[in-house]
């Protein structure tokens, strides 16, 4: 009998890892990617005193929030280049290392130019860890139970960045908004310590490694650069002037070029062609729909809370706490619901929930009470977690195993990359129809959930219609 069950414990699976070596790591590759996906939040309760401090604006302020999700988005699309090149050991302890040197850098700033710098520097790192982590998991389970790898992953893709405000909240008014990067920086050294003896390389590279694309990178980098640029120009003169329509429209050739490339070349550094799956497409439309929500309110929420309502970063941390605990335990929950009743269920759930929730914050006002804005708020994750992470799983069983890296790749890029864009122009409606200098107050706030709503709606119907219903019946 003990023979038997150390057999058990050694013996692996045809397609996934035993449980002993899955823990072990997964939960140093999850606390690394944990500790660089919280970062992503963490300046956004400290936005009003680094604006104070450092004398810029709301639209100027948000991009050590934007701009470090955009940057992650773009460096996750050399992340399935550099899985099938490097030791996915190896590769881990460089992206915790560079994120590291980026909160160091962030803690002696003594400027903004050279912060936003210093984040910049820090989404490099994360740009890496976070398409890793999905591709380990999809690795060391098997296919049939992608929905629970995701789930898991979800505890820090979701859980993480939404309970960033309300950790640096507590930190910004006991210490200062720098020790924020004290704390960031102690726990990846200590990950990093933990990493060189004891994670194993888990992920299979091929035998014929891809070349990279230099003019697929610079195409996609300098489209999706102009873009958000169009975006940025737009916020801060109030409507499309001439110089942000011009860079819209550079971006836009930019991309179109690109995905032409990807389409025709062999060793494309996008793997586009996972789009002729009406499956991945759909699901990929539904996850981006949904990061956008959850962007959008983790950023808007703490402004309205510190600007509108008064409160201090630690209440606005606060405020978002519960639906962030929520988000995290519902992840694996939704995970092992796509694996036993498919995403149809959970695309009707979800959506509908999120319509809801995000219409109600519409109402709001600078009296209405924080446990309304936290109830709310709540309402809004348990949408996000029916969509977000099992969306991402289900888009990923289309795909065969060599091209797992490029998909998870593909939406985790275009995830940030559009999330951050999206939140940049949810801003921006926001501070076109308020009525103050700062750009924040309730009916401006109104304005941009509205918004979301109708795009939101708009994600159930082409879900619920162009999904394949054949894909909703598979069983885990």
């Amino acid at each position: 009998m003990e023979g038997m069950e150390r057999k058990g414990e050694t013996e692996q699976k045809p397609d996934g890892l035993p449980k002993r070596q899955r823990f072990v790591v997964l939960a140093i590759m999850m606390s690394g990617t944990t500790a660089a996906c919280i970062s992503q939040s963490m300046m956004i309760s400290a936005l009003p005193t680094i604006m104070h401090e450092y004398g810029v604006g709301a639209s100027l302020g948000q991009l050590l929030t934007t701009s470090y999700i955009f940057t992650l988005g773009l460096i996750s699309a050399m992340t399935a280049f550099l899985v099938h090149r490097v030791n996915s050991k190896t590769l881990f302890i460089a992206s915790m290392l560079c994120f590291v040197l980026g909160c160091a850098a962030a803690l002696f700033a003594p400027n903004y130019p050279l912060l936003l710098a210093a984040r910049l520097l820090q989404a490099g790192g994360a740009g890496i860890a976070l398409p890793l982590i999905q591709v380990v998991a999809l690795s060391v389970y098997p296919k049939s139970e992608y929905g629970r790898a995701m789930g898991l992953v979800g505890l820090i893709i979701g859980f993480a960045p939404a309970i960033g405000p309300t950790i640096s909240g507590f930190l910004i008014d006991f210490w200062g908004w720098r020790s924020v990067f004290v704390v960031l920086g102690s726990v990846t050294v200590v990950v990093i310590a933990l990493a060189f003896p004891l994670l194993a390389d888990v992920v299979k590279r091929p035998s014929a490694p891809e070349r990279f694309d230099v003019p697929s990178g610079l195409l996609y980098t300098l489209g999706s650069c102009a873009i958000m640029a169009g975006v940025t120009l737009a916020e801060s003169g109030g409507g499309l002037a001439l110089s942000a329509i011009f860079a819209f429209a550079a971006g836009a050739a930019a991309l179109a070029v690109f995905a032409r490339r990807q389409l025709r070349i062999e060793n494309p550094l996008l793997k586009l062609a996972c789009f002729r799956s009406r499956t991945f497409t759909v699901s990929t439309m539904l996850v981006l729909m949904a990061n956008m929500a959850f962007m959008a309110g983790s950023i808007m929420v703490p402004l309205f809370v510190q600007d509108v309502q008064g409160a201090s970063a630690a209440v606005s941390g606060l405020t978002i706490l519960p639906g962030a605990v929520l988000l995290g335990l519902l992840n694996p929950v939704t995970g092992r619901m796509l694996d036993r009743h498919g995403p149809r269920p959970l695309i009707a759930v979800g959506c509908t929930v999120l319509v809801t929730g995000t219409l109600a914050f519409c109402l709001l006002d600078a009296d209405t009470p924080e446990w309304v804005v936290t109830v709310l708020y709540g309402v809004r994750t348990v949408g996000v977690a029916c969509l977000m992470m099992p969306l991402t799983a289900h888009a990923c069983t289309t795909l065969s195993t060599a091209d797992i890296a490029q998909g998870t790749a593909i939406i985790t890029s275009l995830r940030q990359i559009f999330g951050s864009i999206a939140s940049s122009a949810l801003i921006a409606v926001m501070a076109s129809a308020s009525g103050n200098a700062l750009g924040i107050d309730a009916f401006g706030f109104g304005v941009s959930f509205a918004v979301q709503a109708a795009l939101i709606a708009i994600g159930f119907v082409v879900g619920m219609v162009f999904l394949p219903r054949a894909a909703s019946a598979s069983k885990g």
